[in-house]
């Protein structure tokens, strides 16, 4: 008898043992035992009365759908892109990326997890937000490359997973759903980015009664500031905002509050509008021996003396021989005011001066030329002629002109020598508009130029809907079909 419970004892003892061990835990989802995680001081008893520490399949992956109502959730693996989904519990453990407990709200859809399982009965026993990827919270300065598949924020760029998971209210959506403005949460591994959950999205707001203003300007709290046009329709950030027009010296301010993916109207033929005031502004330029041209709303100033302009916003250019050109804006809102202009040397001219001090070191002919080992006469490739100076200096500044103007008016986009177009097919019947301006309805098409654009369509009764598109530079037509837009309830 005595040998029987010896026996048992035995037996109950290696079983605790095998309880007790770890496999090695890798991402693929191959096959474990029982948890024993060092960050944690449980016994074993304690472990054997816990069921949810039991699982046999361990994922890194991507939340992809949380349901309350089922009791489940969706992931995605971040190597193979497969989906599955599993059933939570209350043992199911949550844990934040710092190790402290959660709960199943507060795991946010779009983040890169450990998840544990066990893979029989599909019962998730553990997940945690890992902790030495990548991670963005509330991030709002940082530029898409849809073409490259990057994105890039800070100064680092990352690559963007082929089946990167967007969320955006609590649905899945395109990466093309995401706009500029929108505020991100975005996850990553190994330098590849897998999740986004748009925080803050984006709205509409269309201005109606807008003739006084046309041509004058838009802004939007700090991140919208666009030229006014006719009949437009800008895709603003989700939030409250004071939003300002102002043309000719006058402006009306109007708080507004702004919900994603929906169309806020601002009536501009009653606002009270300010009168027009003007404010003398003073012109420095730095160095002072470069012979700046200064040109304002495309008119030459002389900034010799204090030159007047209207309280407002108004396009600068300057540009001087031998120096980059500078186009930006400029905003006059007090009596008086000074603006300072540091011009930096152009790069041929940078060269230049080296290539000058290269031949000062160096034994050169009268002729300005070398002699090669041929014998014959070759001109150097620091001497080019007037003529090749003064061609590349008209392309830079003809490239950079054409650059800045796609940046501040908005209407030049859809002028194009190439002769090649963007078609957008469908749905059909809907309103488009360009980077806010109306350009027709679908089918309808728009000149091709290279560069980022924001598509809109709107249809009555319908959800308005912008996408962002990344235009190519090769010498063919693009055609986009889109979803039938959803209607409102």
């Amino acid at each position: 008898m005595r040998c029987i419970y010896k026996d048992i004892f035995l037996i109950l003892s290696t079983a605790f043992i095998i309880a007790g061990c770890s496999f090695q835990n890798i991402s693929d989802g191959s096959t474990l035992f029982q948890e024993k995680d060092t960050n944690e001081t449980q016994t074993y008893q304690e472990e054997a009365v816990r069921p949810s520490n039991i699982y046999d399949s361990e994922d890194t992956a991507v939340v992809v759908k949380k349901d309350y109502e089922a009791g489940t959730v969706q992931f995605q693996n971040i190597r193979t892109s497969r989906r599955y989904t599993l059933n939570y519990s209350g043992t199911t453990r949550l844990y934040n990326r710092h190790g402290e407990d959660i709960s199943m709200s507060q795991l946010e859809e779009g983040s890169v997890v450990t998840a544990r399982f066990y893979r029989e009965n599909k019962a998730l026993s553990y997940v945690k937000v890992i902790s030495d990827g990548i991670y963005y919270n509330k991030l709002d300065d940082y530029s898409i490359d849809l073409e490259k598949g990057t994105l890039s924020t800070g100064g680092n760029i990352y690559n963007i997973s082929g089946h990167i998971v967007v969320i955006s209210d609590g649905k899945e959506a395109d990466l093309m759903d995401v706009n500029q403005v929108d505020v991100l949460s975005v996850w990553g591994f190994d330098n590849m980015i897998y999740g986004i959950n748009v925080e803050r999205g984006h709205g509409y707001l269309r201005l109606q009664n807008e003739t006084y203003f046309v041509d004058g300007w838009v802004e939007v709290g700090d991140r919208i500031m666009r030229k006014i046009t006719e009949d437009m329709l800008l895709v603003v950030p989700e939030g409250t905002f004071d939003v300002t027009v102002n043309s000719k010296g006058s402006q009306a301010v109007q708080r507004i509050t702004f919900a994603r993916n929906e169309e806020m109207a601002w009536d501009l033929g009653s606002v009270e509008i300010t009168v027009v005031q003007k404010g003398s502004i003073i012109f420095t330029v730095s160095p002072a021996t470069a012979k700046a041209a200064v040109a304002i709303d495309g008119s030459a100033v002389n900034i010799s003396k204090p030159v007047e302009l209207d309280y407002g916003l108004h396009r600068m250019r300057v540009t001087a021989e031998g120096y980059d050109t500078i186009s930006q804006y400029i905003r006059v809102a007090e009596p008086t005011a000074g603006i300072d202009i540091e011009l930096q040397k152009s790069e041929e001219e940078s060269l230049q001066e080296e290539s000058s001090e290269e031949k000062d070191t160096s034994l050169v002919q009268n002729d300005n030329t070398t002699t090669s080992p041929s014998g014959t006469k070759t001109q150097t490739s620091s001497q080019k002629s007037d003529d090749d100076d003064e061609k590349e200096s008209t392309e830079e500044e003809s490239s950079e002109e054409k650059e800045s103007s796609s940046d501040v008016d908005d209407d030049d986009v859809v002028s194009s020598d190439s002769g090649y177009k963007v078609y957008i097919d469908a749905p059909e019947g809907v309103e488009v508009y360009l980077n806010g301006n109306y350009i027709g309805i679908t089918p309808t098409s728009f000149a091709k130029n290279a560069g980022n654009y924001v598509v809109t369509l709107r249809k009555e009764g319908c959800q308005t809907r912008s996408y962002t598109l990344q235009i190519d530079s090769e010498k063919k037509n693009v055609n986009y079909s889109f979803t039938e837009l959803s209607e409102l309830d």
